[in-house]
This record gives structure tokens, sequence and C-alpha cells, in this order.
């Protein structure tokens, strides 16, 4: 899955471009994965506790995501907030929270037309927005 995420990445030209390009792979690949996507956004087996290695590759996701943030504040893309955990918080709550709704209500969609999954440009963009450059007056 982190390889699926980080192709995404990689394969934009710029850090913003690439932010949108893991989420949109984000979302493809847990409406691929379904039960996997349930384990990594939800606790359905309650009292649960994954072990360190059955949750690594979701905290290598998270920590690939840290360093793309930081790396997008450092080139000036976005203000330096971008790169503090809220913004990283807010980030996957945004991304996790379409692909709850997608999975919940429209299980089988694809993620270009799916009612939530085909949201996840512009949910980005809210974001992006919320912690874009700002310049002092």
């Amino acid at each position: 899955m982190s390889d699926s995420v980080a192709s995404g990445q990689h394969r934009a030209e710029a850090p913003v471009a690439a932010l949108r390009a893991g989420a949109r792979a984000y979302v493809a690949w847990s409406l691929a994965n379904p039960v996997a996507a349930q384990l990594l956004n939800w606790r359905p087996v309650p009292g649960f506790e994954p072990s360190p290695e059955a949750s690594s590759a979701s905290r290598a996701m998270i920590e690939d995501a840290r360093r793309l943030l930081a790396f997008t504040v450092q080139e000036g893309w976005l203000d330096p907030a971008a790169a503090s955990d809220e913004a990283l918080l807010l980030l996957t709550s945004v991304i996790a929270g379409i692909v709850s709704q997608q999975l919940a209500n429209e299980p089988s969609a694809d993620p270009a037309s799916g009612r939530f999954a085909r949201l996840v440009d512009p949910a980005v963009s809210m974001w992006l927005e919320y912690y874009a450059l700002r310049k002092e007056s």
C-alpha cells in the first residue's frame, strides 16, 4: 500500500501535486482493498491493538506524508503550520473520512465516480487553502 501511495507522489512534479496524487492513490487503494482499509482507518474489533509489525506500513505511510509536508513547506509552497502534527492529523482525517463515507455508502464504486471518492481533490484543495502560504502585508 505504501508503495502505491508513494508512486502517486513520485510521479507528480511539484510537492503540492504530489500531495494530491498521494491522496488520490490512498483513496483508490482503499477502495480496491476495503478490508485492509477498515483495519487502517477504523478499529472494527473492540479492544484490538495492532502489533508494531502489523502497523508498520501505516506508520511508514504517515512518516512519508510528514516528510512530504515538511518538504512542501521548505520549498515555500505552504505555510510552516502545514508541517505541524495538527495539519497532518487534519489531512489524514479528511482523507480517511472520504474513504469511510465511500466504503459505507457505495463500496463498489470506482474512485473517479464514487459520490465521496470523487471529492478527494476538492477536499485536498480545502486543506491546501487553509495552509496556504500567507504573505505579510
